[in-house]
């Protein structure tokens, strides 16, 4: 084999690696990040009250229809529209 040869399967094989390794973490990070947010939306939802709220809404962007600038956050310990739910 000639080393032109041998050069041209280093980098196909390179490009192979590569392509698979991005192939995997697109597919795989993507659920991995989305569980890992929602298990940090969890423990956050413990701190505050705003997970037991009647307003809350973890799926959306808009966590709280009453007061979406405190939802979350140091504030909302003692939110006067708080709702149990």
């Amino acid at each position: 084999m000639s080393c032109l040869q041998t050069l041209m399967m280093l980098f196909c094989l390179a490009i192979y690696v590569f392509g698979t390794l991005l192939f995997l973490a697109i597919c795989v990070g993507d659920p991995l990040r989305k569980a890992v947010g929602k298990r940090l939306l969890q423990r956050r939802s413990q701190q505050f009250p705003c997970g037991r709220c009647a307003y809350f809404a973890p799926e959306t962007s808009l966590k709280c229809a009453v007061r979406p600038v405190e939802v979350m956050t140091e504030a909302a310990r003692h939110c006067g529209d708080f709702e149990g739910g």
